[in-house]
Formats: C-alpha cells, sequence, structure tokens
C-alpha cells in the first residue's frame, strides 16, 4: 500500500530567460564547413556539439539557427535543473513554441501531486510530436551539468522515439549520460567535437579582422593561432586585450604573453580584462560575477547603485564575455561566460571577504523574493547563510509549489543546520516527507532519519494545542511503520491521527483510512474494512493520489479475493498494472498485483500461471528489497512445487526465506506453511517447534495470521488421530467466517470439519463437505479443497454418490479428476451427459454469454421458439435449471 504527498496545481514558476537563445554578436564569422555538418543533423535525431568552454559551441549553434531560418525550442539547462520535475517542465514548455497543444497533457501530469515515470508523460508528448506540421530543433545547451540518472534515461527514451518532426541538439561540455554508441551504429547522430570547433588560421585572420581596426601582420596571426590552439574564447580574449594596442609592439607584445593555458588565461582574464576597465565597470563586475542570470534592476540591488541596465548593455557591445538572453516583460536578461564569471568571483572574494559576498546574495535574494522568484531567492539565502530566511522561503514554495520537486527539497534542506530545521515543526514534517520518499522507505536507517524531525514537530504542536497537526505527524508516522512492518504502530498511529485530524484535512485522512481499513481487513472483518478503504479511495482521487488510489484498488482486490470473487479481485489486480507506471515506487504496486494474480491462479489450479505470476512478483520485490513481498511469493512458489509433488524443493524454498528473515510476523509466517507442507506429507513427528511457535503469549500476530495458524492446528489434529480437538479448534472461526463473509476460509473450515467428522460420522462428515462444495463451486473455488490431499480425495469419493444436484456432482468430480492417481485411484464412477447436438452447442454458447432467446434467435437466424426448444433440451440433457448452472456445467466438463 502506497500513498504520497497531497498536491494542488502550481502556479507558474518558469524562469523564461532559460528559454532564450542568446543572441548573436555582431562579429560572429560564418564557419561554412561547420553550418553544412549541422545541416545534416536535420536528416538525423541528434547532433551532439561537445567541446570545453569557450570553444563557441552556443555561438555556431545559434548561428546555424538564424542562417537556415529554423525554428527553434532553446532551453539553457543549471545545476538545478537535475529536478525530473523542473528539467522536464521546462523542455516541453520549450516544445510547445512549436504548437501550444504540444505537451499539454505532459505537463498536466508533470503538475500532479506524485509525478509519474518519464514513460508515462513522455508517450503522449511523443504522439504530440509527431503531429507537428513542420520539422523543428529542440536545443539544450549546457548538458553537461544534467546528472541525474533519471533524466538521462528520459533523454534517453525520447530520442529511441524521436518522430521526425523534431531533431535534438545537445550542447554540453562533456559528453553525456546517453546511448551516443548506439546512435552512431543506426547513423541517427552528427557530432561535432573540440577538434571540429577549433579556428583554423583563416578563421582567426577573419575574426580579428572583424574585431580590430588595424590589421595585423601575417606572421603576428599565425603566432596567435599557435598561442591559443584556436580556442575561440582565447582568441577573443586576445583581441580584447588587443583593442588596447597603441602600436604593433604593443601587439607584439601582448600575443607573445598570451597562452593558451586555462589557469593563465583566468589570470590574463583578471590582469587584461577586468584591470583593463574603469573603477565603476570593475566594482559592477565584482558584485554581479555571482549572479547566474542579470538584469538591470537586479544589478542596482545588489550593488546598491544605479544604471546597471546600462552598463550590461555596454558591457555586450563590448563584448565583455556576456550575452543577451532576451526581454522578459520591461526586463531585459544576460549572462556573463562562465570562465569569465569564475575569473571574476574569485577576485572578489579576496577584495571583498566571506561577508561581502554574503550581503551580495542577501540581497539578490530579497530581489527574486519581491519578483517571486522563490527557487532563486532560496538559493540565494542559502549561499548567504541565511537560513532563517530559507526555511522561511522553502515554506513558501512548498505552499505554492507543494513536494513534487522532492530532489531539489531535499538538496536545500540538507544545506540548513538541522537545529534550525527542528525549532520548524512545518519544515520538520515537510523535510520527513522527503526523506520517506527518497530514500529507501523499507529501510529502518530511512526510519530512523525522520523520527527527530517528526518528533520535534509533535512536541511543538503539542504543546502549542495543534492536534489537527499533530494527526498529519502521526499519520506520516504510521505509513512510515507500514513499509518497516510495524503493523502495531502502524495501526495505533492511523487511529490516533483520525481522531485530530479535520475533515477537510482530505490528503492526510485519506492515508490513515488506508491504515485503518488494512488493519479491518487484517483482522477479518473485511466488511469494515471495505466500507473505509472505499473512503479512502474517494479521498485518494479528490487529491489526484495515484499511489494512495492504487494502495486502496489493492486491497479492494484482497478483499474480493477473501470473498471468492475471483473474477473480479483479478480485474482490479489488471487495472493495477495498467496504471502503475512510473518510476521504481511504481514497482511495489506492480509487485502486490502479480501476487494477488498469483494467488488467484493458484486458487483455481492454474499452476503454470501462479509460478510465472508469483515470479513476476517476487522479481520486483527483490528489486524494491520489498521483504513482505518476497516473502508473500516465496511462499507461494512453495505451495506451486508441493501442489506438483515436489516437496523438498518447496521446503528448500522456504529454508532459505527463513534464514534471510528479519520481520517477525513474516518468519512466522514461513514457519507455519513449512509445518503445513510437512503435514500435508504425512511427516508430523517433529513439529513440536512449531507448537510451541504458535502457542507462545508473546506471539500476537494477525488475525487473519492467527486463523491460517488455527487451521493449520486443526489439519495436524486430524493427521494425528485427534479429531475431537480439531473441532474444537475450528469451533470459533467457522462462525466468525461466516459472519464477515470470508467465503474462502468458511471452505477451508467446512473442509476440515468434514475432515474430522469423517473419522466418526460419515453422515455429518458429507454434510460439511457438501456445504464446503457448494461454496467453493458457485465461486470456482479448487485448491482450497484439492490441497487437503489423500484424506479429502478418500471423502469425495464417499460423498458424491449423495450429492442431489447435477453440477455439483460435476464439479466434485472434476476435483476429484485434480488428485494425484495415487489418491483418486479409486474415482467415483464418470458422469454421463447426453451429448449436445452441433446446434444446441451453438445455443449453449449465446446462452452463457447472457444473450436472451429473440437475440439468440437473430443471430442463429432461426425463430424464438426454435431456441426455447433447443434451451429446453439442453435443460433436460445437463438436468440443469437456470442459466448459472449451464455456464458453470460447461466449464466443469469443457462442453464448449
Amino acid at each position: 500500500m502506497i500513498a504520497c504527498m497531497s498536491g494542488k496545481p502550481a502556479p507558474e514558476k518558469l524562469l523564461h530567460t532559460k528559454l532564450m537563445p542568446p543572441r548573436l554578436h555582431s562579429t560572429v564569422i560564418l564557419r561554412p564547413g561547420l553550418l553544412a555538418r549541422l545541416d545534416e543533423g536535420l536528416s538525423r535525431k541528434l547532433i551532439y556539439v561537445g567541446a570545453p568552454t569557450g570553444f563557441g559551441k552556443t555561438t555556431l549553434v545559434r548561428t546555424w539557427l538564424a542562417e537556415r531560418k529554423l525554428p527553434a525550442a532553446w532551453v539553457t539547462l543549471d545545476e538545478n535543473d537535475n529536478d525530473p520535475v523542473r528539467f522536464w517542465t521546462y523542455v516541453i514548455t520549450a516544445l510547445r513554441t512549436f504548437d501550444h497543444d504540444t505537451g499539454k497533457s505532459a505537463l498536466a501530469m508533470l503538475s500532479a501531486p506524485q509525478p509519474p515515470h518519464f514513460q508515462a508523460f513522455l508517450t503522449p508528448l511523443i504522439n504530440d510530436i509527431s503531429r507537428l506540421a513542420e520539422a523543428g530543433i529542440l536545443v539544450l545547451e549546457d548538458f553537461h551539468t544534467i546528472s541525474a540518472k533519471e533524466i538521462n534515461e528520459g533523454v534517453a527514451y525520447l530520442l529511441s522515439h524521436l518522430p521526425e518532426a523534431v531533431h535534438i541538439v545537445l550542447v554540453s561540455r562533456s559528453e553525456p549520460d546517453l546511448p551516443l554508441a548506439f546512435l552512431r551504429a543506426r547513423d541517427e547522430l552528427v557530432e561535432i567535437s573540440a577538434a571540429n570547433l577549433r579556428f583554423n588560421l583563416q578563421e582567426t585572420e577573419a575574426f580579428l579582422r572583424q574585431s580590430l581596426a588595424t590589421a595585423l601582420p601575417p606572421a603576428l596571426i599565425a603566432t596567435l593561432q599557435e598561442r591559443t590552439e584556436g580556442w575561440p574564447a582565447g582568441v577573443r580574449l586576445a583581441t580584447l586585450a588587443l583593442q588596447a594596442a597603441d602600436n604593433r609592439q604593443d601587439a607584439e607584445r601582448i600575443i607573445q604573453a598570451f597562452s593558451g593555458s586555462h589557469r593563465y588565461v583566468a589570470d590574463y582574464m583578471t590582469k587584461e580584462v577586468f584591470e583593463a576597465q574603469d573603477e565603476t565597470t570593475q566594482n559592477f563586475l565584482l558584485g554581479t560575477s555571482f549572479l547566474s542570470r542579470l538584469t538591470g534592476s537586479l544589478c542596482d540591488a545588489v550593488t546598491g547603485g544605479a544604471g546597471g541596465a546600462a552598463i550590461l548593455e555596454r558591457l555586450e557591445r563590448d563584448h565583455l564575455f556576456i550575452v543577451q538572453l532576451d526581454h522578459t516583460g520591461d526586463q531585459t536578461w544576460y549572462r556573463y561566460n562562465t570562465l569569465f564569471a569564475e575569473s571574476i568571483q574569485h577576485l572578489a572574494r579576496q577584495r571583498m571577504g566571506e561577508a561581502g559576498v554574503q550581503a551580495i546574495f542577501e540581497k539578490a535574494s530579497a530581489w527574486y523574493e519581491y519578483h517571486q522568484l522563490y527557487g532563486e531567492a532560496i538559493e540565494a539565502a542559502l549561499s548567504a547563510r541565511l537560513y532563517d530566511r530559507a526555511i522561511r522561503l522553502i515554506e513558501l514554495y512548498i505552499e505554492i509549489h507543494d513536494v513534487s520537486e522532492m530532489r531539489t527539497l531535499d538538496r536545500w534542506l540538507a544545506n540548513i543546520p538541522i537545529e534550525r530545521i527542528l525549532s520548524n515543526p512545518e519544515i520538520c514534517l515537510n523535510y520527513a516527507q522527503v526523506t520517506l520518499y527518497s530514500y529507501d522507505r523499507y529501510s529502518p536507517a530511512t526510519y530512523a532519519r525522520m523520527e527527530p524531525l517528526l518528533r520535534a514537530a509533535e512536541e511543538i504542536w503539542r504543546n502549542e494545542g495543534r492536534l489537527d497537526r499533530v494527526g498529519r505527524v502521526l499519520a506520516l508516522r504510521g505509513m512510515a511503520s507500514l513499509w518497516l512492518g510495524d503493523f502495531t504502530k502502524t495501526f495505533e498511529n492511523a487511529r490516533r491521527s483520525l481522531e485530530y485530524l479535520p475533515e477537510q484535512d482530505v490528503f492526510w485522512r485519506g492515508v490513515s483510512l488506508l491504515n485503518t481499513g488494512f488493519e479491518e481487513l487484517n483482522a477479518g472483518r473485511i466488511s469494515n474494512a471495505q466500507n473505509q478503504i472505499l473512503e479512502a479511495r474517494a479521498l485518494m482521487g479528490a487529491v489526484q493520489n495515484i499511489h494512495g488510489v492504487l494502495a486502496a484498488v489493492q486491497m479492494l482486490a484482497e478483499i474480493f479475493y477473501h470473498q471468492g470473487e475471483m473474477e473480479q479481485s483479478a480485474l482490479l489486480s489488471q487495472q493495477i498494472l495498467e496504471q502503475a507506471v512510473g518510476g521504481e515506487e511504481m514497482l511495489d504496486d506492480q509487485g502486490i498485483a502479480w501476487m494477488n494474480l498469483a494467488n488467484i491462479a493458484y486458487e483455481q489450479n492454474n499452476l503454470e500461471r501462479a509460478e510465472q505470476c508469483a515470479q513476476k512478483a517476487l522479481e520486483l520485490a527483490r528489486r524494491r528489497a520489498n521483504e513482505t513481498l518476497v516473502v508473500q511469493a516465496s511462499i507461494r512458489l512453495a505451495y506451486t512445487d508441493n501442489a506438483r509433488g515436489k516437496l523438498s524443493q518447496a521446503q528448500e524454498i522456504l529454508q532459505s526465506q527463513i534464514a534471510k528473515a528479519r520481520n517477525p510476523s513474516l518468519l512466522r509466517d514461513l514457519q507455519t506453511t513449512q509445518a503445513h507442507l510437512s503435514i500435508l506429507s504425512n511427516d508430523t513427528a517433529s513439529l513440536g517447534w512449531w507448537l510451541a511457535l504458535i502457542s507462545a503469549e508473546k506471539q500476537d500476530g494477525l488475525h487473519l495470521q492467527k486463523e491460517h495458524e488455527a487451521f493449520v492446528l486443526a489439519r495436524l489434529q486430524i493427521a494425528e488421530g485427534r479429531p475431537g480437538e480439531a473441532l474444537g479448534t475450528l469451533q470459533k472461526w467457522l462462525p466468525e467466517a461466516v459472519e464477515h463473509g470470508r467465503l474462502r476460509s468458511q471452505v477451508r473450515a467446512l473442509s476440515l470439519e468434514a475432515l474430522a467428522q469423517a473419522k466418526s460420522d460419515l453422515s455429518k462428515a458429507g454434510q460439511a463437505l457438501t456445504q464446503a462444495l457448494s461454496i467453493a463451486q458457485a465461486k470456482g473455488l479448487r485448491r482450497i479443497i484439492i490441497d487437503e490431499g489423500a484424506a479429502m480425495a478418500s471423502l469425495l469419493q464417499a460423498t458424491i454418490p449423495s450429492l442431489s444436484r447435477r453440477p455439483l456432482v460435476i464439479y466434485a468430480t472434476s476435483l476429484l479428476h485434480a488428485f494425484s492417481p495415487e489418491m483418486a485411484s479409486k474415482q467415483a464412477a464418470p458422469v454421463y451427459t447426453e451429448p449436445l447436438s452441433s446446434q444446441e452447442q451453438r445455443v449453449l454458447r449465446l446462452l452463457i454469454t447472457g444473450l436472451s432467446n429473440p437475440e439468440i434467435a437473430q443471430e442463429l437466424v432461426v425463430s424464438t421458439n426454435t431456441v426455447k426448444s433447443h434451451v429446453k433440451s439442453i435443460y433436460r440433457k445437463l438436468n440443469i435449471n437456470s442459466r448459472e448452472e449451464a455456464r458453470q456445467i460447461a466449464r466443469e466438463m469443457h462442453l464448449l
């Protein structure tokens, strides 16, 4: 059972300058060879432009788009975009520049309380892209800042299914973690590397000719080419220095002193570029170098000056390592070249000290907050070590955007001293949620991380009388305890939370109702459980929490299984498999669904299907380290092997899991299964250890767990010739199963009662077995009777002649055939049925689908009276009186 954070629609939170391509400089030189290489990418999926900083990657791509007049969507990435929700929101928003309807449903899915796995939203996005009227280019600049595995997997998936309507350009300083080798092999990739981007001598000469008023001699140009090794940024740096040269001798000195070493260039940049500026410009550069994006009013805010917009315009006009992004409203946005900014930042720390740098970030944070750029405001506050401010802003951010960007929140909160966090209960609760969903939820270590946060929040809120908030703490603590397998704490916290939570607190009430419903289910009160789970599903649906909805559906499927409604239970499990599409956390839902399908297949005696489903559940459980599901799947595989006569293999499976089990309740289930299989194989001599286990007072156990143990104990008492004790053991459980509608338990109890009665009163035994068969036949249950072994086979043989209803006779006979040959060697006489004519078979086939007599007549092109005659003949031959009996007999005797 899984539930996650509540959610509400988030307002606009995009920084639009990240979607703006930089404006081209007037000194850009055309590079026909590289442009032609990029043109080749129009017949490929991916263009990869990869080189270190300063090689003109962005300039080349921007020039190509401008020269070819290609429609393009642009996203400039940074380290903060390693949150999958944030990354894909920017990418999809950029793609919508091609067509406003593109990605609409994908964006809606991303804004859900629990964002889906990338395949869930990329599939409709890809379908949208395929419908675009004309081809477009998606540029992802600075892709080297993306390190998140989930994002790289999503981009790889997009590339593998990318329609021809869009081509992707990746601009990166390092090779991304993408299947480039595969794309190369399929000729779906065009690559441009640092070697391609280096200026040749002619290009260096052309650039200098555009940038300098006085032409340089060829020898000096060749020297500069050698010194820079064609590094475009180095050529630009040299050009800036050369603009100050008064004569040839100055130019020669500058070029001779120039080096292509990055470290030297950084030092040179400081001395020759920074110090060449006037004092006002120097102070402006020092004060603004820490800003990832620049606009006039922001720069004025952090420097305390005025005229920032004019200075930015001049810096761009002078090509001082700054690029204009575009206009947003009345703001024009820029950014510094990364290498240039880092050099100035180093200088700023030397001159201003840490206190001065912190003051810059503090002012920037205030500006960002005023302009409702809360993510940037938080980043700046953390950089300034203004932790109280950061906490307040994080609270505001969560209130607006909820906690869907968990990785980002975890990173922010991890940078705040824990003592500051523990004094803020709201942040404690949110941080505990983020911790639960960011780390292994089945690990005690995760719970240990959460508990100090929850304890602090609970103490503060109790002291303040905020019991509604205490209810949330208890609900979250109950949820975490559930994944640890500590059901006692889960149920206790869930019940207490519901006492405190108001009706309008929909999400948290839904969480606790799921857990109290689970408690009712395990207590065997399945009607009560059903009511609570249906309410929880409605609440989780109201807050669009897919995990909570799936958890409710899982439990409803289990309820139907206990009620014997196998078809409805299977339909719900199939529904889960269709809807549980997402990240790793969805594997739990899938595994539980496969487990339920395995149980259903086993009950219907489809052992091959049961094994397949259990193996799928086991595989998913191991991937998630879900011990509960591992144990459940292993138990089902053990019973399946035992049903096939592979007892030693079944015991090996159990013994292997017993050695690994950490949870006492799961260990107890394994040991009871081990005892049960020993009893079925007539190995009862050495089960004293198990009797001591289940009789120990300290072993509380869940109610349904105790019921199963009681049934196994009764089977042991029968096998050891103590039928009276077995009837006493069963006395409590049968009426309770009837009261709460647990039909499978009723059949089990009646079957065991029949075996116990058979030792002394065959008539009573037959009555009990007939009652069990009647219930089981109506629900299509089989293994619950077959698993009782040779004693049940003998009792069935004795009981079949006394059965009055023909469908029941046929059902019981089919069960007898399902026992092993040695168990059913003295089978009852076969039940003969007068053969149906081919036309009667056609009528029967349509009859059991639910068609009326006139509809059947229309289908077979005969009169209604003819159909009535066929139906009457079918009922006579099969000795039945209803369509339901016809359906059952057709299934049991394979008449169709």
